[in-house]
């Protein structure tokens, strides 16, 4: 054995020890930074008192009774029946009527943000108005 194997042997154990070091010192990066995103325990404990204890227990402490929530399922799913028709005809003015159909759209799309279906709406009115406005702007150049 000559010194060089000896030197080289040496340098193997001292990088072995160094990393068995950082590994079991906790300084590995990989284990530093799953401890850095990982989700705090405690938020956890502060929800547990507004948390029902189980299913049997809600029914009892509901004071609405179950035609109301009946008539506000009808409700919503009514809203949203009208958001996904004054869309429905909102696209449809874009290829089709512009005119009327894009009317049509706009004043449904009024009705449904009035209903509280903000979204389908919005996106109903926009388009209705693109349709108009662009069956104006080009009306010009066909003829």
């Amino acid at each position: 054995m000559t010194n060089n194997d000896d030197f080289m042997d040496k340098a193997t154990k001292e990088r072995f020890q160094r990393d068995q070091f950082r590994t079991e010192g906790g300084l590995n990066h990989k284990e530093e930074y799953a401890a850095e995103i990982t989700a705090p325990t405690r938020r956890f404990y502060d929800a547990e008192p507004y948390r029902n204890k189980s299913s049997d227990h809600a029914d009892a402490y509901s004071d609405v009774p179950d035609e109301e929530i009946e008539e506000l399922v009808e409700a919503v799913t009514r809203n949203k029946a009208v958001g996904y028709i004054a869309l429905f005809v909102a696209l449809a003015s874009l290829f089709v009527w512009p005119v009327l159909l894009g009317v049509s759209g706009i004043v449904l799309g009024i009705i449904a943000l009035l209903m509280g279906n903000k979204g389908l709406g919005a996106w109903s009115i926009a388009l209705g108005f693109i349709a108009v406005a662009a069956y104006f702007l080009l009306v010009p150049y066909y003829g």
